[in-house]
């Protein structure tokens, strides 16, 4: 009972904010907030949906309704759902660039590096485009 006792006036002395022994100490110095990792973090995340489309940008600016070469890295793509095989044997999918709402339908250019690398080219930041004439293939907009 003793220790019971004791326990609920030592719990009562922390409640109230004042221990026996004189309290706690005030910090010596303000405690600094550090944003540097979340401002870092949320640069990185903005990095590259906007490059996605500046690359679709250039690829649609060109005076050819149908580029001929476009951004076609699995990376700069979401929302990708199989939906069947062209007549080469490349695998067809339907997705969305990064931060757009546009569906398309197309190929990924890690598959086609496999299936015809000569067809394939880099893009800055070390993204893959492919050149959709020289498979014989278009990417369609869906919606």
């Amino acid at each position: 009972m003793k220790h019971g006792a004791t326990a609920l006036l030592l719990a009562a002395a922390l409640a109230s904010g004042q221990a026996e022994a004189g309290g706690m100490a005030a910090p010596v110095m303000e405690p600094a907030v550090i944003e540097e990792e979340s401002a870092a973090t949320s640069r990185a995340g903005i990095i590259v949906p906007i490059l996605a489309l500046v690359l679709i940008g250039l690829a649609i600016s060109r005076d050819d309704p149908q580029p001929v070469e476009g951004p076609s890295d699995a990376r700069l793509k979401t929302d990708i759902l199989r939906v069947g095989t062209a007549a080469n044997g490349l695998p067809l999918y339907q997705f969305r660039y990064l931060g757009q709402r546009t569906l398309y339908q197309g190929v990924m250019a890690q598959d086609v590096l496999a299936h015809s690398p000569q067809a394939v080219s880099m893009l800055p930041g070390g993204y893959m485009a492919v050149n959709y004439k020289m498979l014989g293939l278009e990417m369609k907009v869906i919606d």
